[in-house]
């Protein structure tokens, strides 16, 4: 058969045939490559546990499974004779949050900032008791329930970190300070980001994709923040509300230092479509888009996808990012949103305050291979709470 003159409308899979024989003239159309996600839950049961008296602060919650989590930080609890006692961490057995972390403290030897994991490693970050502090980080081996701490040199806390839950492990903090290390075996490795700026957020597609926020904060000026893409060998300054000299990426009010900057940063890359997008979050939030590793930039504030934050005068203050229909927005005095791939809801938690007055500061969300989400967040001042969100489909 010979096809002339006309259209012929065939499945995606099929053989198109133009001008040729069918046998020996076969051009394949490709299916166009999509990543497609289900909406992520939205319905949950929830449960609020109170951990931390004044004057405590949280680290962060790693999660191995619904009923093994560890909340780190500095936490302060009282006895029966109200005497406060300090943890450096609590282990959740499915029960109860209680004290036994299989760990002491010259084993642990840090106060935690934040916290992450995979499936059996788990890595805390933060400081060690001094003046001034000095980073300190703890390991964590799930499967032989041993703590591994170190004690570092360098001025500063740890502030951030993330890995890509294949041994590597990256953690930032003060004056550009960076550790690396590249498996659960190998040593840590210190190294220093081109800036001056504190590092406070990381994220990361892979041990070679990795963004990086941070501020600096000069005595009678305004607060200033960057936003840096680090590939593992080279660095890529994409924002800059200092010195935009240069920078690829430009977020409209934002870029004034007076209009509050940015505050966290998340990332997600389509294996099939090689896309990026990138959740920058502060005073504005913006969706920042790119083809494969490409510097160019599409960026949509995302008060035009329905976000509310800036409409009622709110600034966000962090986000999780599951999958491009599960993502984690928070906004100042307990405002929560989530974006489920075709809108955003506000989410009301059941023992968190909902009155838009209050302030509080929450930590990352952590969710387990069944859905089930761990967010430690405040209620009042340095009093903290887990909030436990158990899916109900």
């Amino acid at each position: 058969m010979v096809v002339r003159n006309q259209v012929i409308f065939l499945p995606l899979f099929a053989l198109v045939l133009i001008g040729g024989s069918c046998r020996n003239n076969p051009v394949i159309i490709e299916p166009i490559k999509e990543c497609e996600y289900p909406p992520g839950n939205r319905t949950f049961s929830w449960q609020v546990d109170t951990v931390g008296w004044f004057p405590s602060s949280i680290g962060g919650v790693w999660a191995f499974a619904d009923d093994d989590a560890y909340l780190m930080g500095s936490i302060i609890q009282y006895d029966d004779q109200n005497n406060p006692e300090g943890y450096l961490g609590l282990h959740w057995n499915g029960e109860r949050w209680g004290p036994d972390i299989n760990g002491t403290v010259e084993e642990i030897r840090h106060v935690s900032n934040d916290v992450t994991g995979d499936s059996s490693y788990m890595v805390s970050v933060g400081n060690w008791s001094i003046t001034p502090p000095k980073p300190a980080l703890g390991e964590f081996d799930n499967t032989t329930k041993q703590w591994t701490g170190y004690q570092f040199e360098t001025e500063g806390e740890l502030r951030a970190v993330w890995t890509d839950g294949n041994g590597y492990v990256i953690a930032v903090g003060d004056n550009g300070m960076v550790y690396t290390k590249n498996s659960y075996q190998t040593p840590w490795v210190y190294s220093k980001a081109p800036t001056d700026f504190n590092l406070t957020h990381v994220d990361g597609v892979s041990d070679s994709e990795i963004y990086i926020q941070g501020f600096i904060s000069l005595p009678g000026e305004p607060i200033y923040e960057q936003v840096w893409k680090f590939t593992g060998s080279e660095w890529y300054k994409l924002y800059d509300n200092q010195d935009t000299t240069g920078v690829p990426l430009y977020l409209e009010n934002a870029m004034s230092p007076f209009n509050g900057g940015v505050s966290d940063v998340a990332s997600y890359r389509c294996s099939d479509t090689d896309s990026l997008q990138l959740y920058i979050i502060g005073n504005e939030s913006f969706l920042v888009t790119a083809a494969g590793q490409s510097l160019s930039y599409e960026v949509l504030n995302l008060s035009d996808r329905g976000l509310p934050l800036r409409q009622n005068q709110r600034t966000g203050l962090r986000v999780d990012f599951f999958t491009p229909n599960d993502v984690w927005i928070y906004g100042t005095r307990y405002n929560f949103y989530h974006w489920d791939g075709t809108g955003f809801a506000k989410m009301e938690i059941p023992g968190l305050p909902n009155d838009d007055s209050q302030f509080g500061f929450q930590k990352d969300m952590m969710k387990t291979p069944s859905g089930k989400v761990f967010l430690p967040t405040e209620v009042a001042s340095q009093v903290y709470v887990v909030v436990q969100g158990t899916p109900k489909n």
